[in-house]
């Protein structure tokens, strides 16, 4: 199987977002063997994903598809959702806002 060449791409955090979101490379999604999503995070922002016996973090880019950060084993992968997921509760709750409760969190998958 072939290498896909990927194109990397930082992404500034939104004016809102700019204290608390943790900074990762995102780069252009693309798809590759089989993806399974199992889980969604806080307004469906983002999605913890696995392919081909790697895992990652996928994020919507609009018209453009998805972009994805983390790619690699299990524990890094998880490691870089659980911050993205816990910046963004971080802002629902500075805007006195209550959070969508999200399991990976809540079910200790941090430790």
């Amino acid at each position: 199987m072939a290498a896909r060449a990927r194109q990397p791409v930082t992404v500034e955090p939104k004016q809102d977002e700019q204290e608390s979101a943790p900074a990762f490379v995102w780069e252009p999604y693309t798809p590759g063997s089989v993806l399974r999503v199992s889980h969604t995070s806080c307004c469906g922002l983002y999605e913890w994903a696995a392919e081909g016996g790697q895992f990652f973090v996928l994020r919507s880019a609009g018209d453009r598809g998805y972009e994805e950060t983390g790619r690699g084993r299990y524990r890094q992968a998880l490691d870089v959702y659980i911050a993205l997921a816990e910046a963004h509760r971080g802002e629902h709750l500075r805007r006195g806002e209550r959070p969508d409760p999200d399991t990976f969190l809540l079910n200790g998958r941090r430790g």
